[in-house]
């Protein structure tokens, strides 16, 4: 112990000198690594963690139905368009030799300029028994007044202007079933067409033809006489149609 307390006794200073400088290195190596701590963990906090893992971005789901239908669609679609033909223009033709895509694209007939006569009615088209003007046109359901009779009825015909003792024309061809007087009607020509209608001139006179004779549009027929029921009226021919008891309008039947 003399020995260490005379060694101590001249190193005194020195050793507590490094005694001091040890400590200071010491603290301020724990100063250092307290500080590092103290900024990791600041960051750490700035900066949270994600607990959950990351996930890939879900893929878009595939059908290849949908994709096929809409295919198809678009397809028929187009193909729809294809074969519409152009109004006038040949329409096209079908394998099955009776759909409704065969004939022609035409305009309705309410707005069709020119409209062809129905089949098997070319025979019934009507020439005027007298090339002059219409005195009286077919009435239908609308009443009239009759100058002669004095009263309001339907016209159940036309009636063409003449001058008494003109030659009567044949309006259709056909068949004659009567060639006759009357009562009030005076002299009347009937005659039957392809189609079944009787067509009747009254006022004829002299009648030229018999029943079962077979006539022409624009044959001679008789002459122009008066008319018992409608004699007040300027000199004229009434003529009528009627399809078995309905009365048509002669200018209209084609």
């Amino acid at each position: 112990m003399e020995q260490i307390r005379k060694f101590l006794q001249g190193r005194g200073f020195a050793l507590a000198l490094i005694a001091c400088l040890l400590a200071a290195g010491a603290a301020a190596v724990w100063a250092v690594n307290t500080l590092r701590g103290e900024l990791e963990k600041g960051i750490t906090d700035l900066v949270p963690e994600s607990t959950a893992p990351p996930t890939a971005s879900q893929p878009e789901i595939y059908n290849r139905e949908e994709e096929e239908l809409w295919l198809d669609l678009t397809q028929e679609a187009a193909n729809s368009t294809a074969d519409v033909p152009l109004p006038g223009s040949a329409a096209p033709s079908s394998s099955s030799g009776g759909g409704s895509g065969s004939g022609t694209v035409s305009e309705p007939s309410a707005l069709a300029s020119d409209s062809a006569p129905a089949a098997g009615s070319a025979a019934a088209v009507l020439t005027p028994p007298f090339p002059g003007r219409i005195l009286k046109g077919y009435s239908g359901d609308e009443l009239v007044y009759s100058t002669t009779l004095g009263d309001w009825r339907t016209h159940n015909g036309v009636d063409y202007a003449c001058a008494a003792g003109d030659t009567v024309s044949a309006p259709v061809s056909g068949r004659v079933t009567a060639a006759g007087n009357e009562d009030s009607w005076g002299g009347v020509v009937s005659i039957e067409d392809s189609a079944g209608r009787l067509w009747r001139l009254c006022g004829v006179a002299k009648p030229t033809v018999s029943s079962g004779d077979t006539v022409t549009p624009g044959q001679p027929l008789g002459v122009a006489d008066t008319i018992g029921c409608e004699c007040a009226e300027e000199s004229h021919i009434h003529l009528e149609v009627l399809q078995g008891s309905d009365y048509l309008d002669p200018a209209a039947v084609q």
